[in-house]
């Protein structure tokens, strides 16, 4: 980008002068494009605007510029005022355009009122034509400035409204880190397809022409405050370029959303920036895919609900009317329900504190914190399937094993995305912390991942198993195992308090190896008697699989306990 290439030097050359266009621009498309169709623009104004177009333009142009030089003098980041100017012009983009789609319909039902109530005397309502509304609208200011409003203030409480913006910056941010998107096959294909073509292309331009492109790309002298997702340039771009789009079509009378034209230019300049790398890119395009293939979904579910709702309206009339108010009001409060989103929300703002925390003393507690949160977390998430997949097996019950396998495929994106997390903290740690917190962060995470796939390993053929109507164990068999297994159940949650309290572990390392004596014995046991039994062997090897990885779990709990005590110790 413009000043990517040593930074503060172009920034001084260049800067006074970008902005004083960035700021014309926006005057030029938001003033004469935005407004001319606007109820505040009076036809004098308009007229005097249309005639002397070029001389306002130069005047914006030379004065901005003069503005812009003298900021610069006093040691004032014009990139400042440009992205607040683009502010305040992306915002007034949105309400030409959003604001009419807000509040257009019952304006026009109200338009609709007033019309029938001056000139429909004697006139039945479904009889009275609607040829007002033919006609240009004219809104009364105070509905336009109530709806403003509403929306300012929706936009300022609306949780949701936020994961909007979250969701737009975390895919275009400069750094890597946690991405809150999974892979998929068309994104991979997608990367190998650019790989590729980056790869033929590359053997045939200049080493010349490469290194000034590379140098081009330098953001070593970049400012980027602690805590941005990208630097002043970037953002200037993106709110300019969008709110000069919006205004554009919207003055056009194009359809346009101006959440997708917003999200498109940030996704646009990050990807002109090299924001996505060869380890992000795949994450970063399944998460614009998602949101542009949600957008067309939402479209056609509208569409489909709004037909529905139409018909039930005309044929139910009153009665409908009230069951679907009464039914939206419900809607609207159990949305509205925080308790969860709020403990998501800490939990986010945790990760987040640890991925853009610039001060290095205080990275090694913060990790140390959000680690010893995610096993503990992770402890209990193993006693609860544990126990959902012992007693279904156990007790021959498909329905507790189906919902104990839904949870371990749920339970790896988790999983990924809190180690990701922990790298990225890890990276950030001082030279005296690196290598040894990171040996044993990094094979605290690789137990708990055998952890992971040891209770994957025991819940996918028992399942499949019971879920086939397999012949069951038998009651020797479950006699003699259904004690330990609630023991190892008590040990998982055991370890779960003592990695959240960071208590003494001595106790949960003789339980450990008691427990795995005891399903040792079993396991011999079971041997014998697959050897003197002439019946289906199928259900025994099922069951010495659950034993074995019964064991492993136990065995690989215990060492993580001890590596968490390792990396906790100060």
């Amino acid at each position: 980008m413009l000043f990517k290439y040593n930074y503060e030097q172009q920034l001084k050359r260049w800067g006074a002068l970008f902005s004083g266009f960035a700021l014309t621009t926006i005057v030029y498309f938001i003033l004469f494009k935005g407004l001319k169709d606007s109820s505040l623009m009076t036809a004098e104004n308009k007229q005097l605007i249309l005639d002397n177009t070029w001389m306002i333009l130069g005047c914006c142009m030379g004065g901005f510029t003069l503005l812009m030089f003298i900021l610069q003098l006093l040691k004032v980041n014009v990139l400042k005022v440009v992205v607040l100017a683009g502010t305040f012009a992306l915002a007034l983009a949105f309400a030409g355009n959003d604001l009419v789609n807000f509040i257009g319909v019952p304006l026009a039902g109200y338009s609709a009122y007033m019309d029938y109530v001056a000139n429909g005397a004697g006139i039945a309502p479904d009889a009275f034509l609607m040829t007002s509304l033919t006609e240009s609208a004219s809104t009364n200011p105070i509905f336009l400035v109530g709806a403003g409003l509403l929306m300012v203030i929706v936009l300022f409480t609306s949780k949701k409204a936020h994961r909007v913006v979250q969701t737009s910056i975390a895919l275009s941010r400069q750094s890597a880190g946690e991405e809150g998107f999974g892979t998929s096959p068309v994104a991979r294909q997608l990367v190998r397809i650019s790989l590729n073509i980056n790869n033929a292309v590359s053997q045939i331009t200049p080493k010349s022409v490469k290194d000034w492109i590379e140098k081009r790309f330098d953001s070593s002298d970049a400012i980027l405050p602690d805590g941005a997702a990208y630097d002043l340039v970037r953002a200037s771009i993106n709110l300019v370029v969008a709110s000069l789009l919006i205004a554009l079509g919207t003055s056009l009378k194009l359809p346009l959303s101006t959440t997708y034209v917003t999200f498109m230019v940030a996704m646009g300049t990050s990807l002109a920036d090299r924001a996505w790398g060869r380890e992000s890119a795949v994450f970063r395009i399944t998460g614009v895919i998602s949101v542009i293939g949600g957008w067309f979904i939402t479209a056609g579910v509208a569409f489909i609900a709004s037909f529905i709702v139409a018909i039930i309206l005309y044929y139910g009339g009153f009665v409908a009317t009230l069951i679907l108010t009464v039914a939206v009001i419900v809607i609207i409060i159990r949305s509205q329900m925080t308790f969860s989103k709020k403990q998501r929300e800490e939990k986010e703002s945790t990760d987040q504190l640890l991925l853009t925390n610039k001060d290095i003393n205080q990275v090694l507690p913060l990790l140390q914190q959000h680690t010893n949160e995610q096993y503990a977390e992770f402890a209990g998430w193993c006693a609860h399937v544990y126990e959902r997949a012992s007693d279904g097996f156990l007790n021959d019950s498909a329905s507790k094993l189906r919902k104990a396998n839904n949870k371990v495929k749920n339970e790896r994106q988790t999983l990924r995305i809190a180690h990701r997390v922990s790298t990225v903290g890890l990276s950030q740690l001082q030279e005296k912390d690196w290598i040894e917190r990171g040996l044993y962060l990094q094979q605290g995470n690789e137990i708990v991942m055998d952890i992971f796939h040891a209770i994957k390993r025991m819940v996918e053929p028992t399942f499949e198993h019971i879920d086939n109507n397999f012949e069951p164990i038998n009651s020797d068999q479950l006699a003699e195992f259904n004690g330990t297994g609630q023991d190892i159940i008590n040990f998982l949650r055991n370890c779960q308090t003592t990695i959240a309290n960071q208590a003494d572990i001595a106790p949960l390392v003789a339980e450990s190896n008691n427990l795995i004596r005891r399903i040792a014995t079993i396991k011999r046991n079971e041997m014998q008697h697959i050897r003197a039994t002439s019946a289906s062997k199928k259900v025994d090897l099922v069951y010495l699989t659950f034993l074995q990885e019964s064991q492993n779990i136990v065995a690989y709990s215990i060492n993580l306990l001890k590596v968490n005590k390792k990396f906790q110790e100060n």
